[in-house]
């Protein structure tokens, strides 16, 4: 669950070096490198209405102004309005003293109730459609500025056609050398051709119709503000009013139901090579990808577990703020109760060493090997240095006080440009030095490779299970936690460093605090809100990436092209004769096809940062 909840956790650095979490990035298969919503190109296929399912062309829903002519949802809410048949006793027109029973038609919404007669709209003797719909009075205003302004826009592209013609040499030199040419040219000249829509049909001047003021002033009445009770219940809200801005009802009796917009199915294609990376089906009803190429089915996931904290830490922390113990261990079944919070360690210490487990995950079919390392400074500084620091930093913010240089754990004044990921570096150290750091821990990492074991489908809905492919491997049980599956979790060492300088932590809950959270409200003066050092790392992942696409087109390309030889060998020798085929000659059959580059095995290496939450450190 922390790929999908806890998003600011484990986030990879996107070749547009923007960081995003692995659910919401893709990997090229073709450049070899992930990409994320902001450097890929969107392009849109289909529309379809999201209740009907009804797909339309694009100019056909460019002509229903996007929104389906069926369905509708509630001016009140914003759900979608469903039709309820009733009975209505109506005169018979041949017999005026009798009635009979026909069937009327009204929305209705099953959220909040509402429904046409609230608003006094009759009902409909046709189940779909006949709705009246309130036309705006500015309409006839606003279709004579768009013709205006479509006439403006032809008239332009018109002149700017004609600006790409080169004018000609004047002739008039000709005609004092030459006075034989003197009549062709004028007929020339004269010829229309020369002149393409210019004296044949004259441009007409596009004029743009002004606004009319009204003669007298508009009356605003007073008396119902004044004299009568004011309803609040009878008022629309800003919301309903920005629904329908065509007549912007002012009261809840002038609702009406909106059509439905339209939804679009879109793809996504890489800006670098313009291969596809997502592809939906055409079919409004169907959730299959023709193209899925998401990062969470090729890149192998990274997540951090942290331990239960002990008993001697539980005493050891402040008892005006004692720790969450159920926060501390983000597992996949506490994360889908819990809400996103800040993540506080109070029994971490600089400079001690304390146990995290990462775990990784092997989305591939294959046996995958993955080895991890920490950034160096230098790396750090090529690569994060727009994520430490931004290159628009304020004087203000920039200049540090007299009490900040003393000490390497005192805090930065909290600036308005945040960063980019989570709390940054400070800013002394990104003016001055010229390797920032992003790190503010250390993390014990293993030196050698780990292999993976591949992606069984049954396995994810039994832990139990063990792989169908054995990974050939001795596991050391101080480094290797747990093996399940194509899962396998490594024990990992973290330390604060105690030679980082960093800013006030800023942090943004994915959910809205409520009023009634007040272990998340801390005071500016109190020490946990003052002295909160952030704790995160910048990993690098390497990883061994096989295309599976293109090697099976290349088995199939080899198989065909191995019965096609062999075809051709037979055939060859029945025309010669057997007699004519030597036999201690080996005959080739094309059997060993050559390797393509779709069967080669790629090395890929990407950054992983790592947020672990925030400590709290003491003021020196």
């Amino acid at each position: 669950m922390t790929t999908y909840m806890e998003l600011k956790r484990c986030q990879l650095l996107c070749a547009c070096q923007r960081t995003s979490p692995l659910s919401q990035t893709y990997f090229c298969r073709h450049c070899l490198d992930i990409r994320c919503s902001a450097c890929v190109s969107h392009e849109v296929d289909s529309h379809y209405c999201p209740n009907c399912l009804e797909n339309m062309a694009s100019a056909e829903a460019k002509m229903r102004k996007h929104r389906c002519g069926n369905c509708f949802d509630c001016p009140s809410c914003g759900h979608t309005l469903s039709t309820r048949a009733t009975a209505v006793m109506l005169a018979k027109p041949d017999e005026p003293g009798k009635t009979v029973a026909q069937k009327a038609y009204y929305l209705t919404c099953g959220f909040c109730r509402w429904s046409t007669r609230d608003s006094g709209i009759p009902d409909q003797r046709q189940s779909a459609g006949g709705w009246p719909e309130t036309t705006s009075p500015h309409a006839k205003r606003i279709m004579e500025l768009i013709d205006s302004y479509h006439h403006l826009a032809v008239k332009e592209k018109a002149d700017r056609e004609w600006s790409k013609f080169v004018r000609k040499r004047n002739y008039m030199i000709l005609l004092e050398r030459y006075p034989v040419l003197n009549p062709r040219l004028r007929r020339y000249c004269s010829s229309s051709w020369t002149t393409p829509n210019r004296e044949t049909e004259p441009a007409k001047k596009v004029t743009i119709p002004a606004a009319e003021v009204p003669d007298e002033p508009v009356t605003f009445d007073l008396d119902p503000y004044v004299n009568q009770p004011l309803q609040l219940e009878k008022i629309t809200t800003v919301h309903q009013r920005h629904l329908a801005p065509q007549t912007q009802p002012k009261l809840t009796a002038e609702l009406e139901p909106r059509l439905k917009c339209l939804v679009v199915k879109r793809s996504m294609r890489c800006r670098t090579c313009e291969h596809n990376l997502s592809k939906a089906d055409f079919n409004p009803s169907s959730i299959k990808f023709r193209i899925n190429l998401s990062a969470m089915y090729h890149v192998p996931e990274l997540r951090y577990i942290l331990p239960t904290p002990t008993a001697e830490a539980q005493q050891s922390a402040s008892s005006d703020q004692p720790p969450d113990l159920s926060v501390q261990r983000r597992t996949s079944t506490t994360l889908a109760m819990l809400k996103s919070q800040r993540l506080i360690h109070h029994h971490y210490t600089v400079g001690k060493t304390h146990p995290v487990i990462l775990t990784l995950c092997n989305p591939a079919h294959r046996v995958t090997t993955v080895s991890l390392r920490q950034l160096t400074a230098e790396e750090e500084a090529k690569s994060l240095r727009h994520l430490v620091f931004d290159q628009t930093i304020s004087k203000a913010d920039s200049t540090l006080t007299s009490s900040s240089k003393v000490t390497s754990q005192a805090t930065v004044e909290d600036s308005g440009d945040a960063p980019i990921v989570g709390s940054s570096g400070d800013a002394e150290d990104s003016l001055i030095s010229s390797s920032p750091c992003f790190s503010t821990v250390k993390l014990t990492l293993p030196s050698g490779e780990i292999k993976l074991a591949p992606r069984n489908d049954i396995a994810d809905y039994d832990e139990n299970l063990t792989s169908n492919v054995l990974v050939d491997c001795k596991d050391d049980p101080k480094l290797i936690a747990f093996r399940r599956a194509n899962k396998v979790g490594i024990h990992v060492g973290l330390t604060p460093l105690t030679d980082v300088k960093f800013r006030k932590s800023t942090f943004c809950s994915l959910s809205p605090l409520m009023e009634n959270d007040e272990d998340d409200q801390h005071d500016d003066g109190s020490e946990l809100s003052a002295n909160l050092m952030p704790l995160r790392a910048a990993l690098s992942l390497r990883f061994d990436y096989k295309n599976t696409a293109t090697s099976l087109l290349s088995e199939q390309r080899a198989a065909t092209a191995a019965a096609a030889a062999a075809s051709a060998s037979a055939t060859s020798a029945v025309k010669v004769g057997l007699d004519a085929v030597d036999p201690n000659k080996p005959v080739s059959l094309g059997t060993s096809p050559a390797v393509t580059p779709g069967d080669q095995i790629n090395q890929i290496e990407l950054t992983v940062l790592l947020n672990f939450g925030e400590m709290v450190v003491s003021a020196s």
